[in-house]
């Protein structure tokens, strides 16, 4: 009974790793209005793994959530904030250094594989349920990954986006520095709700650090990438 019990519970596991992907293809499933994105993950060197949704399939992604452990060999995340018709999904891989990839986008598909519950605590032996019972060993918590800003970022064109909503009505200033802390420029008063600046500004490729200030106290530090291939 007990060999019975193991089968049924490795069936399991292999059916629910059989509903996620590899990356890059990943596995975007519905289930009750509930929409959940999942992978499996064997790439190398993998620094960032964001979410990202949008509307239609080939602009206007945002993204909404970074993985904690891009390392991590399996992952799942569920779209709280999806409603009904969420569009579309891809992912945003970049590994160390600058390069990167953005995954095919994929739309919601419904989740029909339904799995029996398997109960097997009346089969454990005495010293079985007391491992159970004892806590597993506490990891360290995983490292905070980088979130993009939702003020300052790289848009899909690749030029940089300064998206300030109250800008008419507050002052804003920001200073701009190369990745090892050399300044580049500063925009001393920004006015303008909606500011785009051409890649070419930023000379080459690579991390570009920023400081945005509000009325002279500093409400953001942080950073974007700048490519040459998009």
């Amino acid at each position: 009974m007990r060999i019975i019990t193991l089968l049924s519970f490795l069936f399991i596991c292999s059916v629910a790793r059989s509903q996620q992907d590899t990356l890059p293809r990943f596995t975007v499933k519905k289930k009750n209005n509930i929409i959940t994105i999942s992978w499996l993950n064997y790439l190398k060197n993998t620094s960032q793994i964001n979410i990202q949704r949008s509307k239609d399939s080939n602009r206007n992604f945002i993204t909404i959530h970074s993985v904690p452990n891009p390392d991590a060999r399996s992952y799942s995340y569920v779209d709280k904030t999806a409603k009904t018709d969420s569009g579309f999904y891809r992912v945003f891989i970049l590994f160390e250094g600058a390069n990167y990839i953005f995954t095919k986008p994929l739309r919601p598909v419904e989740d029909t594989i339904k799995l029996l519950p398997v109960t097997n605590n009346n089969l454990l032996t005495k010293n079985e349920k007391q491992k159970e019972i004892v806590p597993p060993p506490v990891s360290a918590p995983p490292k905070k990954a980088w979130e993009p800003s939702v003020y300052i970022f790289t848009g899909d064109d690749g030029n940089v986006v300064i998206q300030l909503p109250d800008a008419k009505t507050k002052k804003y200033a920001v200073r701009f520095s190369r990745e090892e802390g050399r300044l580049l420029f500063t925009l001393p008063e920004i006015k303008e709700t909606y500011l785009l600046l051409d890649k070419a500004t930023f000379l080459k490729s690579g991390w570009y650090y920023f400081e945005l200030r509000e009325n002279g106290t500093v409400i953001e530090r942080n950073k974007f990438l700048i490519t040459r291939d998009n």
